[in-house]
Order: C-alpha cells, then structure tokens, then sequence
C-alpha cells in the first residue's frame, strides 16, 4: 500500500499556520488522497485491536482472548469499575492497536511498518514543521484506536515528562460520522465551558499542542459507526 498525502497548497498551509498560532489546534481536510485514505481504512477496520484502559496501578491492555474469558459478573463488574474510576480521575476506554511499539518489537504486519514509514518519513515530518512551526519536531509515534459505543476518554493534556511531545495528530479513518453519535474531540476552556469540539470527519489530520486539556467523549450507544483513526505525537529526539 502506497500512502500520497494530499494536495496542499500555498494558501491551505498559512491557513493553517494562522490557526495553530491563534488556537493552538487546527484540522486539515483532505490530508491523504482519496486512495490512500480508504485504503487505510479498509486495513485498520480489519485489524485485530486490545481493548485498552486504566487501573489504580496505571495502563491496562485486554485481549478479546482474555475478555471472553470472564464471566457475565466478572464483565459487569469491570464495566462498573471502568465507569466508576471515570467520574472523578483520568480514566479510558476503547480499542488499541500500538503502531509504534510493534514496528519497534518486529512483530508488526507490513502493512503497518509502511504506515510508520510514512509518518517518519521526510515528506509528512517536513509538512508537519511547516504548517507548525516546530523545527524540533524529528519523528511521529502512532497507535491505531478504535472507540466503540460507550467508549470514551477523559480530560487529559498529553504532557509526558521526557517524551518531548510538541503536538499530538488524529487521523480520522471513519467515512461517515454524525456529530450526535458522540466521539468528539473537545476542547476544555478555563471558563468550564467547551471551547470547541471536532468531529472526526472522514480523512481529516487534527493537530493540537502539547499541553492542551482535551478529551473524547463517549460514543453514544445509538451510534451507527466505529470511530476508527491513527493517532500519535510529534516529538523531539
């Protein structure tokens, strides 16, 4: 699979330079061509995903394996717990595939070290300093997610002491998307207000400095769709 970015010119990244400088937060429509966006989608709907959240002793990773394993008690009651831990400290839940970590292990399917390739690769880090500003920023992480009905993630900023995150990316991978089926990445004002939110439309990269109190919220059990996409940081060396 051969991924091509977009048609972007001149005008399309001064304006976004001039969001990312007043917003701290910009979406590019169109990032991939048409291609290589449905493309991606077509893989990252069939892979294999960990369902992914947090305990008291920090990240947890779940097979589909493990999973069906439990009993309908023992489902509920982490269900119940997941939810529970949800309303008064950080707190996730959706589905993962770690780009990143498996290239990093050997243990990852072609497909996904040409997806890392490209967004290591000179053409997409050059874009990425272009339209940022950020001459620092020297490679890109990335995990597939995939949030489901009732999957969610509260507000966090993405600051890691040490990893020299400069501003985090989405990739949106889910061709069709209403804005009440949920999944909305929000942006928290100090006023307790949202300052505004993104759907995840179809093929459109968002970016968003590092620090910068976000979250995604639940997906709604009415939802028609998997909110399916590519996400990561771009970092420093």
């Amino acid at each position: 699979m051969e991924l091509l970015i977009g048609p972007h010119d001149a005008q399309k990244r001064a304006d976004v330079r001039s969001r990312l400088a007043l917003t701290g937060r910009t979406q590019i429509d169109g990032f991939l061509n048409e291609a290589s966006a449905h493309a991606l989608h077509q893989v990252a709907y069939s892979e294999t995903y960990n369902v992914v959240s947090r305990r008291t002793t920090g990240h947890m990773d779940m097979s589909q394996q493990w999973l069906d394993m439990l009993t309908p008690p023992q489902k509920q009651g982490l269900a119940q717990a997941i939810q529970q831990a949800a309303t008064s400290d950080f707190q996730y839940l959706y589905d993962n595939y770690p780009i990143y970590d498996a290239v990093q292990d050997g243990s990852v399917p072609p497909v996904w070290k040409t997806v890392c390739d490209f967004l290591n690769g000179e053409t997409f880090l050059a874009l990425m300093r272009d339209v940022t500003g950020e001459a620092r920023i020297a490679m890109a992480d990335a995990q597939l997610t995939r949030f489901r009905r009732g999957h969610f993630l509260t507000e966090h900023s993405d600051a890691a002491e040490g990893k020299n995150r400069y501003y985090a990316y989405v990739l949106n991978l889910t061709p069709i998307w209403r804005i009440d089926w949920g999944g909305l990445l929000a942006f928290h004002g100090e006023d307790g207000n949202v300052s505004e939110a993104f759907t995840p439309r179809f093929n459109t990269l968002n970016l968003l400095k590092v620090p910068s109190p976000h979250s995604v919220t639940q997906v709604a059990l009415s939802a028609g769709g998997e909110r399916i996409s590519i996400t990561g940081w771009l970092r420093g060396i």
